[in-house]
């Protein structure tokens, strides 16, 4: 999602301008905002589910995010990308100014099909408030012109035997035909770009500053932080709601006698509850009216909300109004790693990103932050972006956009991680995407088996070794240079102290080998060790574990369209894959299907590597995660996955 602000009439926030001194914003060095010259704007974005703005003190972080929490309707347009609504009109416009006569020399007929849809866009090229307000006026008649798009393909397939590129030898009809389909894929993106405007137009906002606690006294009046913010800020209430959590109490006492599906938000809130932090026993909030205090019911035994903790507490306040909020709110959030342990802070993200109720309310979330926890989190979602700010004047701020965090590399004893040392178990894997991977196969391991959820950063943290010590002493062959008994020693050292899962790919390695002898070591090692478990993926690497559905249904990425037909040919069991580099198995297979090699995507690095090249070896993992896989679908045929999520599992949690 992408944001370009406009000005009209609508009143500007003070956080965009200081009594009449300018005020910029650059993204990129390009002009995003500016209360001057409010006409050469340009986009800001890509802004994800979950946008942070991080930045030194006095960067412009908090002001911008109370800025675009201020901004009225019209001050902003919202587009899928940087060519918005306005963009397909001007884009339309242009086609019809360049091409038309073209098509009419071509051929007639095809130039007055042309023409009647013309007079029907013609009368669609309003500004982008009247169309997003009052989508139905447009959408009904642009997808009527677009479904008349197959008649002409199939016309163009039988005059050119099925083939789908334009050619100087085609007759003027088709050659006409194949113009007016660019007119279609015009029309195509401004319908496509009026729906996501629509569906993504903010109708509620919510903000929680960092003036907040749900601990009530009777020494502090409940609206007391609401008015010292409004105040502060020059905020206006009946814009947009504002949560300190002081009010919890009437806020539980209203909901609870609310209709049924103002509740369903709260039940599922309590449902959360149960599942992350009281072991699926039954939760209920309640506001206890004669002693005026909120009290938790755990299997009906009672708790005062302040014995609770202060990190759970925290989490209540931040995930009450977000599960009660209302569909597409924008929720503005100040700092909410605060009095959040780095486990906590993790549950906290994924839960905004992954929980499947809070999906189906389509919530924006834009937090100011300092926390590493939250930042880390980015490199494995898609669903984050990161904006960095840094001011660079009185008037001028830069917004860094497409931030992510640099993970420094750690040498095997200079584990400075703080989530490595406050969790219980420290899983050490190669990468990112073996990180990734076990994060779902736990998650399946523990819905399956119906236990309580393992919390990462709590229970579990990752540590990716990749390049360092450990990886050499892994996986390289006898030029392996370290003496290899001080590296078991710094090993058992750490272990002494902390709980180590050390998972590494097995890359068929021959155990008469150095490399294949040091693995034996680690194993004799594990077997003395109660804090230590080496753990051989068993097959070559990681991705040989996974289920025979996905292998198979990533062939279609790895294929141009016009070969997919043929990929209904191959069929395989699990044990074919386990012991070949996965780029090496789907070359052989597409081979054996008669797929040429200039109909494949280029998925495999060049030399002899047998795997996938990083891009390809990335998108696998994500078109896993993205799969709505069970645990049963996950262990099919494959007994050593589950053996190995078993005995993970268990070194986790004795």
């Amino acid at each position: 999602m992408y944001l370009k602000f406009v000005f009209h009439d609508s009143q500007m926030p003070n956080e965009f301008g200081d009594g009449g001194a300018e005020s910029v914003y650059y993204s990129n060095d390009l002009r995003v905002f500016s209360n001057i010259d409010k006409e050469k704007l340009d986009f800001l974005g890509p802004y994800s589910k979950l946008n942070l703005f991080v930045g030194a003190n006095n960067s412009g972080k908090s002001r911008f995010l109370r800025g675009l929490l201020k901004s009225e309707k019209g001050m902003f347009e919202i587009s899928s990308s940087e060519q918005n609504i306005k963009s397909c009109i001007e884009k339309y416009q242009k086609w019809i100014d360049k091409e038309y006569s073209l098509l009419n020399s071509l051929n007639h007929l095809v130039a007055t099909e042309v023409s009647k849809i013309m007079h029907e866009v013609n009368r669609m090229q309003d500004d982008y408030n009247k169309i997003v307000g009052n989508p139905d006026s447009y959408l009904p008649k642009l997808e009527e012109i677009i479904s008349k798009e197959d008649l002409d393909i199939s016309e163009i397939k039988k005059k050119t035997g099925g083939l789908m590129e334009s050619s100087p030898i085609d007759s003027t009809r088709t050659r006409a035909l194949f113009k007016k389909l660019e007119l279609f894929d015009i029309l195509k993106s401004f319908r496509d770009e009026i729906k996501f405007s629509t569906k993504n137009q903010v109708k509620n906002k919510l903000y929680i500053p960092i003036l907040r606690s749900i601990k009530k006294s009777t020494k502090i009046n409940e609206r007391a932080f609401v008015e010292t913010v409004v105040e502060l800020y020059d905020l206006k209430e009946q814009m947009y709601k504002i949560f300190t959590g002081l009010d919890l109490f009437d806020q539980v006492l209203n909901i609870r006698n609310d209709l049924k599906e103002q509740r369903i938000g709260f039940e599922r809130f309590e449902s959360f509850l149960s599942k992350y932090f009281f072991g699926g026993k039954s939760v209920e909030i309640i506001s206890h009216l004669q002693e005026n205090v909120l009290r938790v019911y755990v299997d009906g035994e009672e708790r005062k909300i302040h014995d609770i903790g202060d990190g759970i507490q925290s989490i209540i306040l931040l995930l009450f109004p977000i599960f009660t909020a209302h569909t597409n709110t924008w929720i503005f959030i100040e700092e909410p790693e605060t009095y959040l342990h780095p486990g906590l802070q993790r549950i906290f993200i994924e839960t905004l990103i992954n929980d499947d109720f809070l999906k189906t309310k389509n919530l924006r979330y834009f937090f100011t932050t300092h926390s590493n926890h939250l930042l880390d989190k980015s490199i494995e979602s898609n669903e984050i972006s990161i904006f960095q700010f840094e001011k660079k004047s009185k008037e001028r701020f830069d917004i860094k956009t497409n931030v992510k965090p640099n993970k420094e590399v750690l040498d095997l004893l200079g584990v400075n991680a703080s989530s490595v040392f406050l969790a219980n178990t420290s899983l050490w894997v190669e990468g990112p995407t073996d990180r990734k991977y076990i994060s779902k196969f736990l998650r399946l391991y523990c819905e399956h088996h119906e236990n309580e959820y393992l919390k990462e950063d709590i229970d579990f943290a990752f540590f990716e070794y990749g390049g360092n010590l450990i990886a050499h002493y892994l996986f390289e062959e006898d030029e392996f240079e370290e003496n290899p008994k001080e590296v078991r020693e710094k090993i058992n050292s750490f272990a002494l102290s902390k709980k180590i899962y050390l998972l590494a790919d097995s890359d068929n390695a021959d155990m008469r080998t150095a490399k294949g002898k040091r693995r034996i070591e680690l194993e004799k090692l594990s077997a003395e060790s109660e804090n230590f478990e080496y753990q051989s993926t068993v097959v070559r690497e990681i991705e040989n574990l996974l289920p025979k559905v996905t292998i198979k249904n990533y062939m279609k990425k790895l294929v141009k369209k016009e070969a997919e037909d043929k990929l209904k040919k191959i069929d395989f069991k699990q044990s074919d894959f386990e012991k070949v580099g996965i780029a090496k198995f789907y070359m052989d297979n597409f081979k054996e299907a008669g797929i040429p090699v200039s109909k494949q995507r280029k998925f495999k690095p060049d030399g002899k590597s047998e795997t996938l090249n990083s891009t390809y070896k990335t998108g696998l993992c994500d078109f896993f995660l993205n799969s709505n896989i069970s645990y049963e679908e996950l262990i099919l045929n494959n007994p050593k996955l589950d053996q190995i999520l078993g005995n993970l599992y268990d070194f986790i949690e004795n």
